[in-house]
């Protein structure tokens, strides 16, 4: 029997979504608010940690009962259809469309890189990126599409999630204690001291105690710890731990206010990402006002719009950027920062313009391409299992 769709989580991605997209609008092109007010946005990072436990969640909700048992290859293959059919066909298509912007760029128009767009446009990581395999990206920083490295770590560990399924299902209560603190053990691991490396950009001040790494092997560390807090959040719920104070509203939101606090105070992130898997179980468990409002239909668009979102925003930037860099080549002479309205008021018309492009690839290119997908890989299982049945005569 298939799990009844979780409609106050999908609005969450949503949110998650956006915020990304002004967190690399003021890392790549101009502040958004002083940062001498706050720095709190800067370690908006962290919401890519949210869908790794989200991701977790929802993976050990809908699929968690196929490998429960054991992994057959019929389950792991229609499972791992699924996820082929939801993640790469947008993954393909912004892909393409940077090749496109780096051909127009440099080709066309001879524009020297610098040596971080050079390795951004590394034409050598295109075939990892065709494969699914850019999770093994070991540059410095992202390559082409760079917010695609999560899904490309991801990727990596949907392929290990039936198999660690089993052992998940069978762990006793203190089992699931000791993973937690395994997940703490790996956090603490990623988190790095303060770059002694002068920012790229004159807003942008050092951060310190920051999980945000993005190259393997540490990528794959930081996705997997989030999938399993994710795995220990579902059975939490599954048990309805905690539900009769996070079901409330106002729990709810002093966990939103506390997250934004935490940003703003720059409490570490190993102990900030431990607010996500709260979020996600009062999300669950709230039947109230909460969850009316993310019930609501815009934010179920912009929850349905969110990998779209998270998948176009840089290519539409890039796109902008490109544009600048044709025309004008050699780089602008330094201006002096005035921290004002341009920032917001800039910020918020990108904002709508990827929320339009992220309409029209959800409805032509996500919906349409994952159904098509959808069907073709279910008819060949479906021929392949009536190839190797036994024939009635």
């Amino acid at each position: 029997m298939k799990p009844a769709y979780l409609t106050t989580l999908t609005p969450l991605r949503g949110i998650a979504a956006l915020m990304m997209v002004v967190f690399h609008f003021n890392l790549l092109v101009m502040p958004i608010v002083d940062p001498a007010l706050t720095q709190g946005h800067r370690r908006w990072y962290l919401l890519v940690d949210f869908f790794f436990i989200l991701s977790g969640f929802i993976m050990t909700y809908v699929y968690g009962h196929w490998f429960a048992g054991r992994v057959t290859g019929a389950s792991f293959r229609r499972y791992m259809s699924a996820r082929f059919a939801r993640i790469y066909p947008l993954h393909f298509v912004t892909l393409l469309w940077l090749i496109g912007v780096y051909m127009l760029v440099v080709p066309v128009n001879h524009v020297t890189l610098d040596s971080t767009s050079a390795t951004v446009f590394d034409l050598s990581a295109i075939p990892l990126h065709l494969l699914m395999l850019h999770g093994f990206n070991t540059a410095w920083t992202a390559t082409w599409n760079t917010p695609s490295w999560s899904t490309g770590s991801e990727w990596l560990v949907y392929l290990a999630f039936p198999w660690l399924m089993p052992v998940f299902a069978r762990l006793p209560a203190w089992g699931k204690t000791a993973l937690l603190l395994l997940v703490l053990g790996l956090y603490g691991y990623l988190t790095h001291p303060p770059s002694t490396e002068p920012a790229f950009k004159p807003w942008l001040l050092p951060l310190s105690n920051e999980i945000n790494t993005i190259t393997f092997p540490t990528s794959f560390l930081r996705c997997l710890a989030g999938f399993l807090l994710g795995m220990v959040a579902h059975s939490a719920y599954s048990r309805q731990w905690g539900m009769s104070w996070l079901q409330r509203g106002g729990v709810f939101g002093a966990l939103g206010i506390g997250l934004a606090v935490s940003y703003h105070l720059q409490v570490p992130d190993v102990l900030t990402i431990w607010v996500f898997p709260l979020l996600i179980l009062g999300a669950c468990y709230n039947t109230g006002r909460v969850a009316g409002l993310l019930q609501t239909r815009p934010f179920q668009r912009l929850g349905d719009w969110s990998y779209s979102i998270y998948m176009v925003h840089i290519p539409v930037m890039f796109s902008f950027l490109a544009v600048q860099l044709i025309n004008s080549p050699a780089p602008a002479p330094p201006k002096p920062l005035i921290y004002g309205w341009a920032g917001p008021i800039t910020g918020l018309i990108f904002v709508l313009i990827v929320l339009t492009v992220s309409a029209l690839t959800y409805r032509f290119v996500e919906v349409p391409a994952r159904n098509y997908l959808n069907a073709k890989l279910r008819d060949k299982q479906v021929s392949n299992a009536n190839r190797l049945s036994p024939k009635i005569q």
